[in-house]
C-alpha cells in the first residue's frame, strides 16, 4: 500500500489513518479520553511529554483501536522510536517502578519514625535525671530503683569517738520497712529537721543518742520497730502520725 511505503513513524501512520477516516483529534481525544496535547506529540513524534515507555504504548494501543488498525503494526513502529528517545529504558516494568518508590517512601518512613522514638526516649531520660537531681536537691535525698539511699543513712551505722576505742550508744533504734509509698520528717537529738520520701522495697533505719521525732506522712504504709520491738503500723492509710521516742506507754 502506498501510505505504509511512505509512513517512516507510528505518528505519521496514525496521523494518515486518522484523517483518511475523517477524525479530529479533538474526537480521538473525546473517545479515548486522551489529552490533545498526547495526541498531538504522539502524532509529531515528540516523546518526551511521556513519563514511561508503558504509559506511551497504552494510548497508541487505545488511538489504533479507535481508528480499527492492528495496534502490531502500529507498535513495530513504534518500537525503535521509544529504543532511542527512552534510551532502553523501555523495557523497565512501570508496576516495579512504582513498587521501588513505595518501598523508598515506606524506608524513609521508618527512618523518620526511629529518629522520633530516640529523640522521645532521649526526652524521657532527661527529663527522669533532671527529677532525681532536684528531689536530691530539695527533698534531701535520691532514690534509684531497687533502693532507697537518703540522708538518714548517715545516722544507719554506729559511730565511733576519733580514737577509736569506744563506739557511740544509741539509746533508740528505729526502723521502718516501707510498703507502699510515704514522705517522713524527723528530727534527731535536736538537730535540724530533715525530709524523706520513701518508696516500697526499702528499708529505712534511724538512731538517735536521746530523742528522736518523726512524722510519717502514710501512716499505713510503713511497718515499723523500736530497740527490736515490732511496733506495726502506725496508722491507716494516708493518715498522716507523729512519733516522739524515747516510746512511752500510756498507762
Amino acid at each position: 500500500m502506498k501510505t505504509e511505503t511512505t509512513v517512516k513513524t507510528a505518528g505519521e501512520y496514525l496521523k494518515s489513518k486518522r484523517e483518511a477516516l475523517g477524525f479530529t483529534r479533538e474526537k480521538i481525544s473525546g473517545v479515548t479520553k486522551i489529552g490533545l496535547q498526547h495526541i498531538e506529540a504522539i502524532e509529531n513524534n515528540d516523546l518526551s511529554l511521556f513519563s514511561s515507555p508503558q504509559l506511551l504504548k497504552g494510548y497508541v494501543k487505545s488511538i489504533a483501536k479507535t481508528l480499527g488498525i492492528d495496534d502490531k503494526e502500529v507498535l513495530d513502529l513504534l518500537e525503535p522510536e521509544m529504543k532511542e528517545s527512552f534510551d532502553g529504558r523501555y523495557v523497565e516494568d512501570i508496576v516495579g517502578s512504582r513498587f521501588k518508590e513505595g518501598r523508598r517512601r515506606t524506608e524513609i518512613f521508618k527512618k523518620r519514625v526511629l529518629a522520633i522514638t530516640l529523640a522521645g526516649i532521649s526526652v524521657i531520660a532527661l527529663s527522669y535525671l533532671i527529677f532525681r537531681v532536684y528531689e536530691f536537691t530539695v527533698a534531701g535525698h535520691i532514690t534509684f530503683p531497687f533502693q532507697s539511699v537518703s540522708r538518714t543513712v548517715k545516722y544507719s551505722s554506729e559511730r565511733k569517738l576519733h580514737n577509736g576505742t569506744k563506739a557511740v550508744h544509741y539509746a533508740i533504734v528505729l526502723k521502718g520497712k516501707v510498703i507502699k509509698k510515704t514522705w517522713v520528717a524527723f528530727k534527731i537529738d535536736g538537730g535540724k529537721p530533715k525530709t524523706s520520701m520513701l518508696y516500697p522495697g526499702s528499708t529505712e533505719v534511724w538512731r538517735a543518742q536521746k530523742r528522736l521525732k518523726i512524722k510519717i506522712g502514710n501512716a499505713g504504709g510503713i511497718i515499723m520497730s523500736y530497740n527490736g520491738k515490732n511496733l506495726g503500723k502506725p496508722g491507716i492509710e494516708k493518715q498522716v502520725v507523729t512519733l516522739n521516742f524515747p516510746y512511752r506507754h500510756k498507762p
